[in-house]
């Protein structure tokens, strides 16, 4: 039973790096060790977890239902190390977070800089993946995002904006409605090519669904084409501040509101959280209560 549960964690490593030598480099053995683990859980399963082929590993349909299982294993394991831990009144041990670049560099640094100076034996993990993470599958601990919904332990709030850059304004119908923005340009940062956008106005509300040629699920590539003239972006003041700041982009319709972005800290279920996530989220919500 012992060599089953090694095997299923190596399994595990290997579905998720999607390759052995992604899993040997992780676990600290070698490549041949990793294949060795897999064909012994096979054999002593009687089933094949893994379709492999010159190109790329696949699960077999026993694989994906083993998969599952062995991910909840890693998981109780490292609980049940973090808990020993925490015994000693330690937050140590390895801390993953995912979050993006901007959220990092503006928010997570400054609110917890102070906290990590407190637990020596704290490793942090930034995992720059924001609001596309698996927080099992990629076994995080705490996600730091910005949507407008509700998730989590909301933090703070960034507006969001409409811009343009000077260029693109100066040579297009001026805008002064929403309606007017069927007759523009839009770059969109989003992996679709339309989007609804809703406005306020004196308590009013304006919905306009617009329609992109060109559009990014990635910000920075997003603000890229705004900036260099090809349309107007929906975007946050958080993102576009140097853009704006230097000029390059402007605020499009600055009297219309456009719903709020929520910045929220997201972990596990109760079952799954660990002391550090919840001491992580306490020390994020001190920072923004001052």
């Amino acid at each position: 039973m012992l060599d089953n549960l090694r095997s299923m964690a190596v399994f595990a490593s290997v579905v998720r790096h999607g390759s052995f030598s992604g899993a040997a480099k992780e676990l600290g053995i070698t490549t041949s060790a990793v294949s060795q683990q897999i064909r012994s859980l096979e054999t002593d399963l009687g089933v094949s977890l893994l379709h492999r082929s010159t190109r790329k590993l696949s699960l077999s349909e026993a694989g994906e239902s083993l998969y599952a299982a062995a991910l909840q294993m890693v998981k109780a394991a490292e609980q049940g190390r973090d808990s020993v831990i925490q015994l000693k009144d330690e937050i140590s041990g390895s801390l993953r977070i995912a979050t993006t670049p901007e959220l990092t560099k503006a928010y997570l640094l400054p609110a917890l800089s102070a906290w990590l100076a407190e637990h020596e034996n704290l490793t942090l993990n930034l995992i720059s993946r924001g609001n596309q993470a698996d927080m099992i599958e990629d076994r995080i601990d705490v996600a730091l995002i910005m949507s407008e919904g509700n998730q989590g332990t909301a933090l703070t709030t960034i507006k969001q904006v409409l811009v343009a850059s000077p260029e693109y304004l100066n040579s297009h119908e001026k805008i002064e409605t929403p309606k007017q923005l069927s007759n523009h340009q839009i770059v969109l940062a989003s992996e679709k090519s339309s989007e609804s956008l809703e406005f306020r106005k004196n308590g009013e509300k304006t919905s306009v669904r617009v329609h992109s040629r060109l559009y990014s699920n990635d910000y920075n590539t997003a603000l890229y084409l705004a900036s260099a003239g090809y349309g107007v972006l929906k975007t946050n003041e958080l993102v576009a501040k140097e853009l704006l700041a230097s000029g390059k982009l402007q605020v499009v319709l600055p009297e219309y509101e456009l719903p709020v972005l929520r910045i929220s800290a997201v972990t596990a279920n109760k079952e799954q959280m660990t002391a550090k996530a919840q001491k992580c989220v306490e020390a994020l919500q001190d920072y923004f209560k001052k």
